[in-house]
């Protein structure tokens, strides 16, 4: 570790507040016990892509959200509803 100088630390804070008697201690417990496994399926995917974004400037950040959000954007104008949808 002598050649390693940790940059950055995150600590991630999740509330849950589901207001509905009877399903309130069920629902908030539910979401506790999954959000540990959605951050560490979120991180290692995010360490699997580490090749395409390690060495990336801010601009080069700033400019892939760009294009992301323009994408987004015209799939969601045009493009059919995908996921899950109200029937």
């Amino acid at each position: 570790m002598e050649s390693v100088d940790p940059v950055m630390c995150a600590y991630k804070l999740v509330t849950v507040h589901f207001k509905w008697f009877g399903l309130q201690k069920m629902v908030e417990s539910y979401t506790h016990t999954q959000y540990p496994r959605l951050f560490s399926k979120f991180h290692r995917e995010v360490f699997c892509w580490i090749d395409n974004w390690y060495g990336l400037t801010m601009a080069d950040i700033r400019a892939i959200e760009a294009k992301a959000q323009k994408e987004l954007e015209e799939q969601r104008r045009s493009g059919q509803v995908r996921g899950m949808t109200a029937t």
